[in-house]
């Protein structure tokens, strides 16, 4: 596994404590929820503190666009037209699926120290001993 993957198979689980880490997390935790229940589901299943982390996340990968969807998530709660409405936006923004990836490799290059290292796997016997 390389370094992308285990940084974004560590947020997935809420692991890891750089701001990276923790951007990537809050961003994936709200997006996750969107693609599986839209934007209904997003607003009525986290708090608001949780949605202000993911903008925060959006924006802190360059993510403006979203960020703005994830800001309106609140109104998708009581009124159905923005429901229809944040939905479509969110699916025209990226119908690939690679806006996330991309944006996140592309900070991860630029700023690896944002992300808490990635400890090295050894491979092969261990330590070998002398008879």
């Amino acid at each position: 596994m390389n370094v992308i993957d285990a940084v974004w198979k560590r947020a997935c689980a809420h692991q890891g404590g750089g701001p990276g880490d923790r951007h990537l997390s809050a961003l994936l935790l709200v997006h996750g929820t969107m693609l599986n229940g839209g934007a209904a589901a997003a607003a009525v299943g986290f708090e608001p503190d949780d949605l202000d982390a993911a903008v925060e996340a959006c924006e802190y990968f360059g993510l403006n666009g979203l960020a703005g969807v994830f800001r309106e998530l609140p109104l998708a709660a009581d009124s159905e037209w923005d429901e229809r409405r944040l939905d479509m936006a969110f699916q025209d923004m990226d119908p690939e699926g690679i806006m996330i990836p991309a944006a996140f490799e592309d900070r991860y290059d630029a700023t690896p120290e944002d992300f808490d290292p990635v400890p090295r796997r050894r491979f092969g016997l261990g330590r070998l001993t002398r008879h």
